[in-house]
């Protein structure tokens, strides 16, 4: 359990940039951080986990133009230290591993302001395990030796002595060597080193980017420069780099490479974007539709009608997360339905309401409105009365055959679908052209009649786009623009969707 007054400076390693791989330790430090001073290598979706008070600053650096210097790193923290604030700084890697962790622990030494080293998962280890190569194997590598390639410039000789490296048997790592590769190969050589010794470099490793090119001394740096592999990369020398033939696991991942737009509401993305990057696909999430609950929404509003419902119909989580916050916020439980049955469409609703406490009565099997439909029909409704709390936008075909099967439907608009502020036409329009994505996911109808309000007269950015959705409504709203969707969902889920598109071979335009 960390001390949330003491120390009063954390210096925090968060891993090589694969949020996965960031530890415990690290999280609730961010957690309770008054303070966040970062680096520009790390997650930045790991500030999702700080205090809404905490003030973040960007203290990143960068080959040959570092945005911050050091000295004003280190008057960062003393300055913020010194107001009793807890300070966190995080740092990409482990903090004292070629990340001057040691040199900004001195400077708060030196000034005794107490601190704690929270350590983190090396690029070193991490990047070389995504690549497949262990950097120790029986009988082949029996040590591994770790050294910077971006010594400090002020110094006049290297500390590095690359004659004995040259001699070595076993794996070297080279962190940072991306400017100086033509250099660090040449000496090795110079010194002995066999020509034909193994070398794998990769670039952005861990991330769904990652990207490696192989080869040996003679020839890896005019690989490397045909691949356009540059930083921030690892270099890795060594026999052991030939086991990757075998073992290279993250880029034989179903998606990798694949570069995947999600377009649906930001409370819903990471969803998605999880299991597609589980799975070894890039994405980018540019929110085209957000979920906005009514103004004019009354709570007492919502409590009654749950209170005279014999049926209660959710065809969305939304609508559930925006009624159950509401009978948290009034003090309100499950106890307040007694008699109430619950309908619902989709797996997705079904769980958030299982989580609610509330085993849903009835659960189509298709999950779109004609199914649910169908499902009522063979059901006695007639004089029941079914409180259905969805969208404006929403489709009218389910409450207008439902009061035809005879039912009082109780109908009340507790969201509606709206572009968010920050969605803007000719950054959309600029994102398409720049990052040429493999595949656009589109979850829904609003998400289509927004994506195509953005296009408007740039429709040769998509002629030959690949486009999946969610299932048949999105896809036949699709067509409605003259559009085609080769990859659809057959289980209409987040999960589903990804199911198709791995099952797509390639997945290219």
């Amino acid at each position: 359990m960390l001390n949330q007054k003491k120390p009063k400076v954390f210096l925090v390693g968060v891993g090589p940039g694969n949020e996965q791989l960031v530890t415990q330790a690290a999280l609730e430090c961010i957690k309770i951080a008054d303070i966040i001073i970062y680096d520009h290598l790390m997650s930045k979706s790991l500030l999702d986990n700080k205090k809404p008070e905490a003030k973040v600053i960007f203290a990143g650096k960068f080959p040959g133009a570092h945005n911050v210097s050091q000295p004003s790193i280190n008057a960062l923290l003393l300055k913020h230290a010194k107001k009793d604030k807890i300070v966190v700084r995080l740092k990409g890697g482990d903090p004292f591993l070629f990340g001057r962790g040691s040199e900004e622990a001195l400077v708060l030494k030196k000034a005794k302001i107490p601190f704690e080293i929270v350590p983190g998962v090396s690029s070193g280890f991490a990047v070389a395990a995504y690549s497949g190569i262990p950097l120790t194997h029986r009988g082949i590598a029996s040590h591994v030796t770790f050294v910077t390639g971006h010594e400090d410039p002020t110094k006049r000789e290297s500390s590095v002595d690359w004659k004995k490296l040259s001699e070595l048997e076993g794996t070297i790592v080279v962190f940072m060597g991306m400017s100086r590769l033509k250099n660090i190969i040449d000496l090795l050589i110079k010194y002995g080193k066999p020509r034909n010794t193994p070398v794998c470099i990769t670039q952005w490793g861990t991330l769904p980017a990652q990207r490696s090119v192989t080869g040996s001394l003679n020839n890896i740096a005019n690989k490397v420069k045909a691949a356009g592999i540059t930083h921030p990369a690892i270099i890795i020398i060594g026999n052991v780099v030939n086991l990757r033939k075998q073992l290279n696991w993250f880029e034989k991942k179903p998606l990798f490479g694949k570069k995947i737009l999600i377009t649906r509401p930001l409370i819903l993305a990471k969803e998605l974007s999880q299991e597609l990057e589980a799975n070894g696909a890039q994405t980018i999430t540019y929110p085209l539709i957000e979920v906005v609950k009514e103004k004019r929404l009354k709570d007492a509003q919502v409590i009654e009608k749950f209170k005279q419902a014999d049926w209660v119909l959710f065809t969305s989580r939304n609508a559930v997360q925006i009624c159950f916050d509401i009978l948290d916020k009034q003090g309100q439980d499950i106890r307040i339905f007694k008699d109430t049955k619950f309908a619902v469409l989709g797996s997705q609703t079904q769980n958030m309401l299982k989580a609610r406490g509330i085993i849903a009565d009835l659960v189509p099997k298709q999950f779109y409105m004609e199914s649910l439909i169908k499902e009522f029909k063979k059901i006695k409704i007639v004089g029941q009365r079914i409180f259905i709390p969805h969208s404006k936008q929403g489709r009218p075909i389910l409450t207008e055959q439902l009061a035809k099967q005879g039912a009082i439907i109780d109908e009340l608009f507790v969201y509606h679908i709206e572009a968010p502020k920050a969605a803007n036409k000719q950054r959309f329009v600029k994102l398409l052209k720049q990052e040429n994505f493999d595949i656009i996911t589109l979850t829904s109808s609003s998400c289509v009649h927004q994506f195509m309000r953005f296009i408007d007269k740039d429709r040769q950015l998509i002629e030959k786009q690949v486009f999946a959705v969610i299932g048949p409504i999105t896809r036949k709203t699709l067509e409605s623009y003259g559009l085609k969707a080769p990859i659809e969902a057959k289980v209409y889920t987040a999960s589903g969707l990804v199911r198709v598109m791995q099952q797509r071979k390639g997945g290219n335009k």
